[in-house]
C-alpha cells in the first residue's frame, strides 16, 4: 500500500490580500491547540455527578492571549455539572505561543474538550477525565484569520478526492513534491502549479491534486478564489 507520509497547507501559505493582513486573531484546530499545551490540569470529577451516574464529552471554543493563558472560554455542549468542572480547570492551562510567520499571534480561538467516564458501581464507582486530543469539526468553526481590519477569512477545507497513489516501482521511496493550488468559488482545483520536488512523483500527486475537491475560502462569508501551497512527502528521508 502506498502511503503519503505528510500533506500539508500551512496556514501562512494563502496568497490573498486578506492572508497577507496582519492577523487579529487566528483559528486553529483543537488537534493544533493540544500541540501547544505546556501545563494542563484535568478537571476533578464532580462528586454530584459521580452519585448521579453523569458522563460525556464538554466541548468549549476557548480563545488564548499571546502569552499562552486562556482569555474566553464557552460551553459548546456538556451537562452543566461537567461544564462548571471544566471550567474551573482551563483557567489553569498554559499554552505555548502560536506563531504565524515567526510572529506570535495575539489571539488564538479553537476548541478544546475533555471526556468524561465512569466505571464500576456502588462503593467501586470511579470516575475519569481524558483531555481530547481532537474535536468533532464543526463548520463553524472552520480554520482560519481576523484580519486587523476585522475581515474574517476562513480558509479551505479538502472534503473529497483520494490521496495520490504511486505505481509499484516508486512505492517506500523517499521524495517530496511541492506545488501552488488555486481554489475556485466552487471549491474545484482551478489551477496547480509545480513549485519543486522529485521528478518522477510529481505526475502522480498532480494527477491526484486537480480532482480534490474543498470547501472554499470564505471571506466575510463570501466564497472566494485563494491561491495555497501544499507539500507531499512520501516515504522516510535518512
Amino acid at each position: 500500500m502506498n502511503t503519503i507520509k505528510r500533506f500539508v497547507v500551512p496556514l501562512a501559505c494563502c496568497v490573498s490580500a486578506f492572508a497577507q493582513a496582519r492577523p487579529q486573531a487566528i483559528r486553529i484546530s483543537a488537534g493544533v491547540l493540544h500541540g501547544l499545551v505546556q501545563h494542563a490540569e484535568l478537571p476533578k470529577y464532580p462528586e454530584e455527578a459521580l452519585l448521579s451516574r453523569t458522563q460525556g464529552d464538554v466541548i468549549f471554543k476557548v480563545a488564548v492571549d499571546k502569552f499562552g493563558k486562556v482569555i474566553l472560554s464557552a460551553p459548546v455542549e456538556g451537562h452543566p455539572l461537567l461544564v462548571a468542572a471544566s471550567i474551573d480547570a482551563l483557567r489553569n492551562f498554559q499554552f505555548q505561543p502560536f506563531l504565524l510567520n515567526g510572529e506570535t499571534v495575539q489571539r488564538v480561538e479553537s476548541q478544546v474538550g475533555f471526556r468524561f467516564s465512569i466505571s464500576g458501581h456502588a462503593e467501586r464507582t470511579s470516575g475519569k477525565v481524558e483531555y481530547l486530543s481532537s474535536v468533532p469539526f464543526r463548520p463553524e468553526f472552520r480554520t482560519g484569520v481576523v484580519t486587523d481590519k476585522g475581515v474574517l477569512v476562513l480558509w479551505p477545507r479538502k472534503i473529497a478526492g483520494e490521496e495520490p497513489q504511486l505505481p509499484p516501482d516508486l512505492a517506500g521511496k523517499a521524495a517530496s513534491v511541492y506545488l501552488s493550488i488555486t481554489i475556485g468559488r466552487d471549491g474545484k482545483v482551478q489551477d496547480v502549479k509545480v513549485l519543486g520536488g522529485d521528478k518522477p512523483f510529481i505526475g502522480p500527486v498532480v494527477a491526484a491534486v486537480k480532482r480534490f475537491v474543498y470547501e472554499p475560502q470564505l471571506v466575510n462569508g463570501e466564497r472566494s478564489v485563494v491561491t495555497t501551497e501544499a507539500s507531499f512527502h512520501f516515504g522516510q528521508r535518512h
